[in-house]
């Protein structure tokens, strides 16, 4: 169906939008705090690698984009 494309797509939105919260979230609250800085920086190195590999993941397979509703 036509309806799963823009599905997908929000939900790729709301993803994207989360981990930007929880980023800024993690820079607000921990980063301020110079006892912290270390196991900050290394808890955001974790989260950008997480999240690289993830699009990398997702991006190899583009089944999504021809028939999203066999993929689902």
């Amino acid at each position: 169906m036509d309806w799963t494309k823009p599905l997908s797509l929000a939900m790729v939105l709301l993803v994207a939008l989360l981990v930007v919260g929880s980023i800024l979230e993690l820079l607000r609250t921990t980063f301020t705090d110079s006892n912290l800085l270390a196991a900050s920086a290394i808890t955001m190195a974790l989260v950008a690698i997480a999240v690289i590999v993830t699009v990398a993941a997702g991006a190899r397979s583009k089944q999504w984009l021809d028939n999203p509703d066999s993929y689902w």
